[in-house]
């Protein structure tokens, strides 16, 4: 999935990470959403390995999430909370940001 998209890991990492939480959960319905200390990103336990959008991470400062933490990152986004892609770089492609 990383690969499906040059903004994918973008998305998932900074706004969408509970999103792509509950994609994990659909195809393993084992997965448990945990969230960091300043609760503003949720990696998925899977079997006694954690992972987010960019594989294996550790999941050291993580926590099982509450339900009012679910509740709230329902809410998360990348395009709400990110800066606005105007386009592209000619030169090195990266993304204009406003």
């Amino acid at each position: 999935m990383r690969n499906s998209d040059r903004y994918i890991e973008a998305i998932y990492s900074q706004g969408s990470c509970y999103q792509f939480h509950l994609f994990l959960k659909v195809v393993c319905p084992q997965a448990t959403p945990l969230i960091n200390a300043a609760k503003d990103h949720v990696i998925t336990e899977i079997d006694g390995y954690y992972y987010d959008i960019i594989g294996f991470v550790d999941s050291d400062g993580f926590t099982p999430m509450t339900a009012e933490d679910m509740e709230e990152a329902k809410n998360w986004s990348f395009s709400r909370s990110m800066a606005l892609s105007i386009g592209e770089c000619q030169h090195c492609e990266e993304p204009i940001l406003i």
